[in-house]
């Protein structure tokens, strides 16, 4: 299996989680440090791991990224699209920049790793699992300073389930898990572990998430207890999305 995204915070957690469960699990991650770091931990607990590129807003790089784990691994029959960009500022100040590479990352990468991982998904064994990390702020919450992202994780969800209807007959389920407000790396370098519990008071499951609980969730979906479903969005976020994020949006708006 292959997951983007899988150096650090909910990918990485995945990564683990399959390793665990005696996948042999190709990390892939921009930053290589973190890329290393996910790998020898998937190692040092007795799991087989290996690294590649992860530089998803590159179509040249995502192909290259399919072609060294069917090298190694001689197909590839789950892929978890973890990895995106999260830039976070109010519209009307967000450079051009900023929001060109969040489209390559968020709108055009999952386009790019579907045509790339269709052909080996499709020769799965069971059936071949294509699993997108979206995000509760998707379609059922809004929140200053990430409208951008908020977008680009609806198109994501809408690319999902139509992809679901045209892969069905290729032997291949498409699936989305919508994470809520995760404890992970990401969110840390913006909200500490105390001002998040206090966000997170009011929560119908008054904690912040932990990036276990997506990956448990992923596990799920790409588990033979889920081969009827396709084109369906998980919801895990502890009932945030039926709650107002108050005191998040100031974190997320300073740049």
């Amino acid at each position: 299996m292959l997951v983007t995204g899988a150096g650090r915070g909910i990918g990485r957690a995945i990564a683990e989680a399959f390793a665990d469960e005696g996948a042999a699990v190709v990390v892939s991650a921009r930053t290589q440090s973190h890329g290393n770091a996910a790998v020898a931990a998937i190692l040092a607990r007795g799991g087989k791991a290996s690294l590649v590129g992860g530089d998803i807003s590159d179509p040249e790089a995502v192909k290259a990224m399919f072609e060294q784990a069917v090298s190694r691994h001689g197909g590839v029959d789950i892929v978890v699209s973890c990895a995106a960009d999260n830039g976070h500022g109010l519209v009307l100040d967000m450079p051009e920049k900023d929001y060109d590479y969040l489209v390559k990352s968020n709108i055009h990468a999952p386009f790019w790793i579907a045509r790339a991982a269709a052909p080996h998904l499709s020769k799965a064994q069971d059936k071949g699992r294509l699993i997108f990390i979206s995000s509760a702020t998707a379609n059922r919450t809004y929140m200053p300073g990430i409208i951008p992202y908020i977008a680009s994780k609806a198109y994501l969800n809408a690319f999902a389930r139509g992809l679901a209807l045209e892969l069905g007959q290729q032997n291949i389920l498409v699936n989305v898990v919508e994470p809520g407000m995760i404890a992970s790396d990401r969110m840390k370098d913006k909200v500490s572990d105390e001002q998040a519990a206090q966000i997170a008071q009011n929560f119908p499951v008054p904690r912040p998430g932990l990036p276990a609980d997506i990956a448990s969730a992923v596990l799920y979906l790409a588990s033979p207890e889920a081969s009827y479903m396709t084109g369906s969005s998980m919801l895990v976020d502890g009932g945030v999305s039926m709650v107002a994020l108050t005191g998040m949006s100031d974190k997320l708006t300073k740049r």
